[in-house]
């Protein structure tokens, strides 16, 4: 039996970063489901997609909407939704943010293929294990 891919929404204003992310991540592992550059277009996006992605990356820092509005957003909409915020921002009040919007994960840029992949797979695992 063939092994699903994961279905991922990258969620980044910058478009470099959202090439890298791509490009970091095993085209046999993950598929890329969408791409949005705002937080009103990842809400939008989230909910549009069918079936739902099974990871969702997101930025912090984007005109319109926030990461932290969109993350609280989507929650909302889907409290099972798996949301790693990847932000430059690593300050102790932006982690706090971030947990306070129930985002599962948080990686601060700049990150490695390992970085990437591993907190990518820790939380899939989670996900997997029906654990929070």
């Amino acid at each position: 039996m063939e092994k699903r891919k994961k279905r991922l929404l990258i969620v980044e204003d910058a478009p470099y970063m959202s090439e890298m992310i791509k490009e970091m991540l095993d085209p046999e592992e993950y598929e890329i489901a969408g791409v949005a550059v705002n937080g009103i277009e990842a809400v939008r996006m989230y909910k549009e997609l069918e079936p739902k992605p099974d990871i969702v990356t997101m930025d912090l820092v984007m005109e319109e909407m926030d990461g932290i509005q969109a993350t609280k957003e989507i929650k909302t909409y889907d409290p099972n939704a798996f949301i790693v915020i990847i932000s430059a921002l690593g300050t102790p009040e932006h982690k706090k943010a971030a947990a306070k919007s129930r985002a599962d994960g948080y990686l601060w840029k700049p990150f490695t293929v390992k970085n990437l992949s591993g907190t990518l797979e820790k939380l899939l695992a989670k996900k997997e294990q029906g654990k929070r």
